[in-house]
C-alpha cells in the first residue's frame, strides 16, 4: 500500500469557514492528517443534516449561525470554501493576526500524487474538464474529474496513484485564496466579463484567473488561447512553458484548427489529431475547448491516438447546446448553462439563421449591447423571460420580440414564430435564480416543455 503524502498542513489547528461540499471535504482531509479542526457556517446545524453529525463524529468542533472573528482563537490556519466572500471581518482579522488563509483546493493539491491538470476560464470549463477526463480514461489511466464541477479535490486527491490523472475545474472564487497551488498543467480558456458583482472589475477578475499560473515552475505548462492580447499580457511574466490553442498555427507548441483538422506540435512531434467533422461537439467554441484539452493531454504524456478516440466518442454535457428534439423541421436546443453574455455569443455563433432566441433571467451586469450586431444577424425573433427582460429590450431595440411570464409559455411562443429549418435556442445569457434553483432546473423545465409539446402535437395528429 502506498504511504500517504505528508501534507504541508499536517497537525495544524485549522478553522474551516463554510461547511458545504468543499468545506466538508476539507474538514475530513484535515482530520485524516492529524489536524485539530473547528468548522463554522452561517447556516444552522439542521440545514447541514448528516454532514454536521459526521464531522462531529470525526472529532471536529462545529459552530453555526455566524462567522465571528472570535472563532480564530488558537487557530494557526484558515481554510475557506469558494462560496464564502473574503471581505468578511473574520478574514480581515486573520490577516491582521498573520494567520494564513488557504483555499480548499490547496489541501487536495498538498496530498496529491497524480499530476493535476487545472482548467479555468469564464466559459467552457466543464466541457473541457470532462473532455480531459474522457481522454485520460481512453489512455487507460485512473482519472478523476473534480473541483468546481462536482466533487472537491480534497475528497479524492489521495485515491489516485502517481500514474493516474487529476483533472480539476477551478473557478475564480477558488483561485482568490490560492497562495501555493501550481498544477502540472494549467489551462486558461478565456476571460470575459462575469461575476463582476463579486470581483469589482475586469482587471481584478482577470488577475484572479492568472493566479492559476503564478506559482508554477519552468517544468510545468500553461495552455492559453492564441491571439488574445489581454491573456498574453497577463501570462507573459509566468515561468511555465506555454502551449497555444486556436485557429491558426501558433509557430510554437500547441494545438490548432487548420484545413478542417486539429493539428498539433509538441516537443518535436507534429501531425494531425482528428478531422473536426469527426467530433460531435458543435460550434467554434467547442473547437477551442477540444484544442485546449488536447494540448493539456499531450503535456501529461497522453498519446495522440487516445486523444482522438476520446474526441470521437464524447457527446457533450447536459444543458450545453443539447439538441432536445426536432419538431416540424425546427430544432429545439437547450443551452441553459449560458449564464453570461459571452456564453450567449458562443451559442449564437454555432447556428445559422433563422434563430428564435429565448433569453433572460437574473442579470449579472452583462453588456448585452456588445453582441447587438450578432443578435441582429442571427436572431429572427426573441422571447424574453425573467428579470432581465427590460434590459434585453433596451440592448437590442431592433430585434422583434415578446415577453412571456413562464419558460413554458416561451416555448410555445417560439414555436409560433420559427419557420421550418430554424432553431429555437434557449441561451439565457443570465443567471437562473430569479425563477429557478439553478441552470440545471431551468434546462430541465425547457426540455420537459419541448417534449410535452411534441407529445401533444403527435396526439392531435392521430
Amino acid at each position: 500500500m502506498t504511504k500517504p503524502v505528508r501534507a504541508w498542513f499536517e497537525g495544524s489547528r485549522v478553522l474551516v469557514v463554510g461547511l458545504a461540499r468543499s468545506g466538508y471535504a476539507a474538514a475530513k482531509l484535515l482530520v485524516r492528517h492529524g489536524c485539530n479542526v473547528r468548522g463554522v457556517d452561517r447556516r444552522h446545524a439542521e440545514d447541514l443534516g448528516a454532514v454536521a453529525q459526521e464531522l462531529r463524529d470525526l472529532g471536529a468542533e462545529l459552530h453555526f449561525g455566524s462567522m465571528n472573528p472570535s472563532e480564530l482563537h488558537d487557530r494557526d490556519l484558515v481554510v475557506v470554501s469558494p462560496g464564502v466572500p473574503l471581505d468578511l471581518p473574520l478574514f480581515t482579522e486573520a490577516e491582521r493576526r498573520g494567520i494564513p488563509i488557504a483555499a480548499e483546493v490547496e489541501l487536495g493539491f498538498g496530498v496529491a500524487r497524480a499530476p493535476i491538470v487545472a482548467v479555468t476560464g469564464t466559459n467552457g470549463k466543464s466541457t473541457t474538464v470532462e473532455l480531459l477526463g474522457a481522454v485520460g480514461k481512453a489512455a487507460g489511466r485512473k482519472t478523476e474529474v473534480l473541483g468546481n464541477i462536482g466533487t472537491a479535490l480534497s475528497e479524492r486527491a489521495e485515491s489516485v496513484p502517481a500514474d493516474g490523472l487529476l483533472v480539476v475545474e477551478i473557478s475564480s472564487f477558488q483561485l482568490e485564496a490560492c497562495t501555493r497551488f501550481h498544477p502540472k498543467v494549467g489551462v486558461l480558456l478565456n476571460v470575459t466579463p462575469d461575476h463582476l458583482d463579486r470581483h469589482r472589475n475586469m482587471e481584478h477578475y482577470a488577475g484572479l484567473k492568472g493566479r492559476l499560473f503564478e506559482f508554477q515552475n519552468e517544468e510545468e505548462f500553461r495552455v492559453q488561447p492564441l491571439g488574445d492580447a489581454r491573456i498574453e499580457l497577463l501570462l507573459r511574466p509566468m515561468k511555465s512553458r506555454p502551449l497555444w490553442f486556436g485557429f491558426a498555427d501558433p509557430t510554437g507548441d500547441g494545438v490548432w484548427l487548420e484545413g478542417g483538422s486539429l493539428r498539433f506540435r509538441f516537443e518535436g512531434r507534429a501531425g494531425s489529431l482528428i478531422r473536426r467533422e469527426e467530433a460531435a461537439l458543435p460550434g467554434p467554441h467547442n473547437t477551442e475547448n477540444m484544442a485546449a484539452a488536447a494540448a493539456a493531454a499531450l503535456a501529461v504524456g497522453i498519446s495522440e491516438r487516445a486523444i482522438a478516440k476520446a474526441f470521437r466518442e464524447f457527446r457533450g454535457l447536459p444543458h450545453r447546446l443539447t439538441l432536445v428534439a426536432e419538431i416540424d423541421g425546427v430544432r429545439y436546443v437547450n443551452d441553459s448553462k449560458a449564464t453570461n453574455v459571452d456564453a450567449l455569443r458562443r451559442a449564437l455563433e454555432s447556428f445559422s439563421p433563422p434563430v428564435t432566441l429565448i433569453a433572460g433571467g437574473r442579470d449579472k451586469d452583462g453588456d448585452f449591447a456588445a453582441i447587438r450586431a450578432l443578435v441582429m444577424e442571427r436572431v429572427r425573433h426573441a422571447v424574453y423571460v425573467g428579470e432581465a427582460a427590460s434590459k434585453l429590450e433596451q440592448s437590442w431595440p431592433d430585434v422583434p420580440h415578446e415577453r412571456t411570464p413562464t419558460l413554458e409559455d416561451a416555448v410555445h411562443a417560439a414555436r409560433a414564430r420559427t419557420p421550418q429549418g430554424g432553431v429555437v435556442l434557449l441561451s439565457p445569457g443570465c443567471a437562473s435564480y430569479d425563477m429557478f434553483r439553478n441552470f440545471e432546473e431551468r434546462g430541465a423545465r425547457f426540455e420537459a416543455a419541448v417534449l410535452e409539446m411534441k407529445r401533444s402535437l403527435a396526439k392531435a395528429r392521430r
